[in-house]
């Protein structure tokens, strides 16, 4: 399995790279949307883990999610540590995510 972590934390890439390798899985990193889109595009990814937060001038994570979902029905699982609202939720899933997870994510929800 393939899995393409976006998140503009790198720390938070490598440690969940780190769990979803140890599980033999193929992982990628990404720290921005506009390189997360490329990423998806070039390796075809089977899950996608999305922060919604992007560094200032990319796209953020719900434009990257809208995006994926134009093109695949790949599983999306978008994460954020901002104070999460029912709303933020529904945005989320209404731009195509199949889960949502608040930072910091605990290693066995994850």
């Amino acid at each position: 399995m393939r899995v393409l972590i976006v998140d503009d934390e790198p720390g938070i890439c490598d440690a969940m790279a780190a769990r979803l390798m140890s599980e033999r899985l193929e992982v990628i990193t990404r720290n921005n949307g506009a390189d997360a889109v490329k990423a998806f595009e070039a390796w075809a990814p089977d899950l996608v883990v999305l922060d919604i937060v992007m560094p200032p001038g990319s796209l953020s994570g719900i434009d990257v999610c809208k995006h994926i979902r134009d093109v695949s029905d790949v599983p999306i699982i978008l994460m954020s540590a901002e104070a999460i609202t029912e709303d933020d939720i529904v945005i989320g899933l209404d731009a195509g995510a199949d889960e949502y997870l608040v930072k910091p994510v605990r290693q066995k929800e994850f």
